[in-house]
């Protein structure tokens, strides 16, 4: 009996002690924020960049016109006039839609009118360091940001594409936010915002950005109509996530703008009977909500995505303005539109190819084509309506992933080797149990065999013998580490699915013919005004690898298109290429279940290679996550190469026409110098005998004690609370 009680004691000790930690951990971090902020304030009274904000007034509209050609000067896309810049105003009226004006507030800072705090909402602000601590703490919540429109403002007047939100850049932009609400108008303030809002790649400020996406610039809009109505919420609730919503239109974009009309409904700003014929407009699969750049009109489909990709890159450059502007690019003309053939399923079979065609016309296909040795992107195509897909549309990786982030750092680092056995059969990683094509079991297997048949437990296996810091090493080069949600950390199941786009994965590929060496990509040879050279950079190179792990992983892939790895219908035989002169990889991801129709099917089926001359990716995706209808067969094994192979094989044949295959060369180039040192990393010999079965891995647990560095912090804290407060009353 004295036991029972004396448990539950420990237990409530525990429980209170757990809950004590927790509130310590909440209070910490906004009394970091705040007693950050009062110092600031008091101390400082003003950041260093203070004095320098001030708001430009321009009334001039700014457009460039752009000729862009081929290789061989022929036009790809002729006198495209783009709107950089098309100025709001305000005198006694707007030159933009008051309902516009409203739902943007509505959405992003609803007390701008009424607040009597300059710049900065306490409430904003507490509230957002609330859901930022409840969110770290593991509580399902949605961060809020909190910013004024003033401090939005701030950020791009003196950040600009280099905010990092981090604390102290919040901090500054509070500062000086209240300094610019001193200083200005609430309408010179709101003008300026809307004016310098970068909202897509190409344009500054809202009219230019709606022009460019909806072809109307916000100045009227027929509150009775609901596409208009649907555009005004799309345009309202862009500033969150401008590239996401753009790139990602049907699915995310108008999620948000859904988001966004009942936003407006609950601010009376449209009737019941608006929001509900907007949301169907949405919702239409007529083509009712589409943005405009999309279609590209005026530039002919078989160039949309390569000239997409050529506009991206301009608009990274500072260009004169209002002038014509010839940009001659590294593609041909020819080339491009047999590609666009290819990725629409229309160009000629080769009888070499068996069952090579695209199994469903509705499914979504992209190539894309670099020059391994300079980087030059030389083919972009795509079958959709949507031209970015090919070097925007993130999708699964597969097994295309295992050369570059399993395999290269392994050979690297760990030692391992064409010969080096590993594990072949099903093995446990926490909950997910790593299983193989077709749910094969091999046993022991040489790394060679388990690279060229693709099994995903040697694959795993490869991975855990680096560490994060190893990987990224390569990764980084290579130009993948910035599609890891994880940042610098990677976990197992990366090893066979990694987020990815078709340009990147080819660019990525270049290495293996490169001696290891990435070319950062580029459309662009020369710009030229009419009275003016522009001069353009260098593209960057980086190694990623050293000399040997190229050349020990591209004889360990050459075994992919043998006649026992997992891409036969891909090798010399129908490729007409003698096997020394390439190497290819392939990868297909699964639904994991989400889909109920989805068995045999993958929503992404790729195939990536790499020669001296050139290096392709291609990709099959299903149009949804959703829904498995037009998906790829991937199971059994003699279907699931018919789609990728007919895109790769067909799309080397255009591309390597008139050329002569080289073989692959290698140097004698380290990736790190001897003076550099790496973490210790298990030797291969010494873990191949373990029971993979018995292998697993777990999340990092906190440590209770970090939290006994806030002690004492709150009465810090509600004095700083009363300074803010003090402050915005004086």
């Amino acid at each position: 009996m004295f036991s029972k009680k004396k448990k539950k004691k420990r237990s409530k000790s525990n429980k209170r002690r757990r809950l004590i930690v927790t509130v310590l951990c909440m209070i910490a971090m906004v009394i970091v924020l705040s007693v950050s902020i009062g110092t600031y304030i008091i101390s400082k009274r003003y950041s260093p960049y203070s004095s320098l904000l001030e708001i430009q007034n321009i009334d001039q509209k700014i457009t460039q016109s752009f000729i862009i050609l081929d290789k061989n000067d022929k036009p790809l896309d002729k006198n495209t006039v783009v709107v950089k810049f098309d100025p709001i105003k305000y005198d006694k009226e707007w030159n933009v839609d008051q309902l516009y004006l409203d739902t943007l507030l509505a959405v992003e800072d609803s007390s701008f009118y009424t607040r009597k705090t300059n710049g900065y909402s306490i409430k904003g602000t507490m509230g957002a360091v609330a859901s930022q601590i409840k969110r770290k703490l593991g509580k399902d919540v949605v961060s809020r940001g909190g910013s004024t429109i003033e401090q939005q403002l701030v950020k791009i007047m003196v950040f600009g594409t280099n905010n990092k939100n981090t604390v102290s850049d919040k901090i500054v932009q509070l500062i000086d936010a209240r300094k610019l609400a001193i200083k200005y108008g609430r309408e010179d303030i709101l003008k300026a915002y809307l004016n310098e809002l970068r909202l897509t790649p190409n344009t500054v400020g809202v009219k230019a950005a709606s022009i460019e996406l909806f072809g109307n610039d916000m100045s009227k809009i027929d509150s009775k109509d609901p596409k208009q109505v649907a555009q005004v919420a799309f345009m309202a609730g862009l500033g969150q996530s401008p590239s996401t919503y753009i790139q990602e239109f049907d699915k995310v974009g108008k999620s948000r703008t859904q988001t966004v009309l009942s936003i407006m409904k609950e601010n009376e700003l449209i009737s019941e009977a608006m929001y509900k014929q907007a949301t169907e407009v949405v919702n239409s699969d007529k083509g009712e909500f589409t943005l405009k750049s999309y279609n590209q009109k005026g530039t002919p489909k078989e160039y949309q995505a390569y000239v997409s990709k050529v506009k991206d890159e301009l608009s990274q450059l500072n260009l004169p303005k209002n002038v014509t502007i010839k940009v001659k690019t590294y593609a041909d003309s020819q080339q491009l539109k047999e590609l666009h053939n290819i990725a629409t399923g229309t160009y000629p079979q080769d009888d070499r190819l068996p069952n090579g065609y695209l199994e469903h016309k509705e499914s979504l296909t992209a190539i894309s084509v670099i020059d391994t040795q300079t980087g030059h992107i030389i083919g972009l195509s795509a079958n959709s309506d949507n031209p970015l897909i090919p070097y925007t549309s993130t999708r699964s990786s597969g097994s295309t992933i295992k050369p570059l982030l399993d395999y290269a750092p392994a050979v690297e680092y760990a030692g391992l080797n064409p010969s080096s056995i590993q594990n072949g059969s099903s093995f446990t990683v926490g909950d997910w149990k790593v299983k193989n094509y077709g749910d094969e079991n091999y046993g022991n297997v040489s790394a060679s065999f388990a690279l060229g048949l693709s099994l995903n437990t040697a694959a795993v296996e490869a991975f855990q013998l680096t560490s994060d810091q190893q990987k990224n090493s390569m990764m980084e080069p290579l130009g993948l580490n910035s599609y890891n949600p994880n940042g610098a950390r990677y976990n197992p199941e990366q090893a066979i699915n990694y987020p990815t786009n078709v340009l990147a994965l080819s660019s990525a590929f270049s290495v293996f013919g490169n001696d290891g060496v990435r070319v950062e990509p580029t459309t662009i040879q020369s710009i030229q005004t009419d009275s003016l050279q522009i001069k353009l950079s260098e593209p960057e190179s980086k190694r990623a690898m050293s000399s040997s792990t190229a050349q020990t992983v591209v004889s360990m892939l050459k075994e992919v298109t043998g006649s026992k790895g997992s891409e036969p219908y891909a090798g010399p035989k129908y490729t007409g290429f003698n096997q020394n002169t390439y190497v290819m990889k392939s990868g297909s991801s699964n639904f994991e279940s989400s889909v109920s129709d989805s068995q045999n099917k993958s929503p992404d089926s790729l195939l990536a290679m790499a020669s001296p001359e050139v290096s392709i990716a291609t990709w099959i995706g299903s149009p949804s996550y959703v829904d498995a209808t037009y998906a790829t067969t991937t199971f059994p094994h003699d279907t699931a190469n018919q789609g990728r192979v007919y895109l790769m094989n067909s799309a080397f044949k255009v591309m390597m026409e008139g050329r002569k295959p080289k073989e692959f060369k290698f140097g004698n180039e380290k990736l790190i110098s001897d003076d550099q040192k790496s973490y210790p990393i298990p030797k291969i010999d010494e873990i191949t005998d373990i029971d993979m079965d018995d292998v697993s891995i777990e999340n990092e647990k906190v440590d209770p004690k970090k939290a006994d560095k806030y002690d004492s912090m709150e009465k810090e804290y509600n004095k700083t609370v009363e300074r803010l407060n003090r402050t915005y009353r004086e």
